[in-house]
């Protein structure tokens, strides 16, 4: 594209430009506009929280650092993890919970949050074209410039394209529906499934969240999710004679970790652009608020000379998922087999695992984590069915 057309005085000068108001954008946006940065969100969508593709659940971390009005949210105390052939199990974790949201009303009240603190957000703009030049980024579709821009864009970035960084190449399918009606559904649980043949790679799972019960289920890429047949398998657990879907959603996850190439001198990736998703777990939502917010403040030190990349805070703080990437391997190659699941549900070991995997975000590697898989002051659940 000739650069002579857009001529400096005709574009809208901005010192951080967002593509994406999602969970990354939106912490990213409330931060940098805090610090007195002119802030801009371009969403594709009519308005955050639209179309949404995420089940919006809440770690007790994310939970935290969110300080989600309550009425946006819901605790949920405890996993059900179930094997193929029905048994389960209950785990907790004292003074640990997750959070079921209004996953709408959620990301519309993160908007507010970065409108309020001095972002600008504008809705249905879809933008495409970038050109980089000697004072920043110009987004010709929109008419600006910007000193900084910031991916946030998806899986399938956009910005990552344009700037030549690196692409995700590895993803998980998920697909979910939203009931209404569901009855005999523990509401103080997420109701988690193991099965091979049903969720190869992952799992499926069975969300009481308000006002509605999120089912769902993903797997490998090579796969398709078969959400019809794990409907009829949880409808040999739960009433659902009157329940009735009021609506569905689905679509990719990253599942590759952190990308090596995210950032360059006036472009950086966030969220799920820049594979900040757990590989194990697919849980993307804390970072996305941590990174985000940090980028936030970090490309505003930046702009303000007081750091030679924004990037440089960052480094310190982004996960490398070594350990999740290889158990991520093992879940694509050396799947276990059914009769496994079965097995294993009722193993010490494997119990205190799964238990240190749902819960918390310190990972495997802590003492705590450790103390929990050895059963040191806790007893084992007890498998039911």
């Amino acid at each position: 594209m000739n650069k002579k057309v857009h001529q400096k005085q005709t574009l809208q000068q901005n010192d951080i430009t967002i593509i994406g108001a999602g969970f990354a954008g939106l912490a990213c946006a409330r931060t940098a506009a805090a610090q007195g940065m002119k802030t801009v969100v371009l969403e594709r969508k009519p308005c955050p929280g639209a179309n949404i593709r995420t089940t919006g659940i809440l770690v007790q971390e994310a939970a935290d650092l969110l300080k989600l009005p309550k009425h946006l949210g819901r605790k949920i105390s405890g996993v059900r993890l179930y094997s193929p052939k029905g048994k389960w199990i209950d785990l907790n974790s004292p003074g640990y919970s997750f959070v079921a949201t209004d996953t709408q009303g959620m990301m519309r009240w993160l908007a507010d949050q970065a409108v309020m603190a001095g972002a600008e957000l504008r809705c249905s703009q879809n933008v495409s074209l970038f050109e980089q030049n000697t004072d920043g980024v110009v987004l010709p579709e929109v008419g600006m410039q910007s000193r900084f821009l910031v991916g946030c864009d998806g899986a399938r970035s956009n910005v990552a394209r344009a700037f030549d960084l690196s692409s995700n190449n590895h993803y998980l399918m998920g697909a979910e529906a939203e009931y209404e009606g569901i009855r005999g559904l523990d509401q103080n649980r997420l109701h988690v499934f193991l099965d091979s043949k049903l969720a190869p790679g992952y799992i499926g799972w069975v969300v009481p969240g308000i006002g509605i019960s999120q089912v769902g289920i993903a797997v490998r890429k090579s796969h398709k999710p078969d959400l019809a047949a794990f409907e009829q398998r949880i409808s040999k657990l739960f009433d659902m004679g009157q329940a009735k879907v009021v609506g569905r959603r689905g679509g990719l996850i990253p599942c590759g970790g952190v990308l090596k190439r995210w950032h360059t001198d006036r472009v950086m990736l966030l969220g799920d652009a820049a594979g900040m998703v757990s590989p194990l777990t697919a849980g993307g939502i804390y970072p996305s608020l941590e990174l985000g917010a940090e980028a936030g403040l970090s490309i505003s030190r930046y702009l303000q000379g007081d750091l030679s990349h924004p990037s440089e805070p960052l480094n310190e703080i982004v996960p490398n998922y070594q350990m999740k990437k290889l158990m991520r391997w093992s879940m694509d190659h050396l799947a276990p087999p059914n009769a496994l699941y079965d097995l294993s549900l009722g193993n010490p070991v494997f119990q205190r695992i799964a238990q240190v995997l749902f819960f918390h975000h310190r990972g495997l590697f802590s003492a705590e984590a450790w103390k929990e898989i050895l059963c040191i002051g806790h007893s084992p659940p007890e498998v039911i069915g």
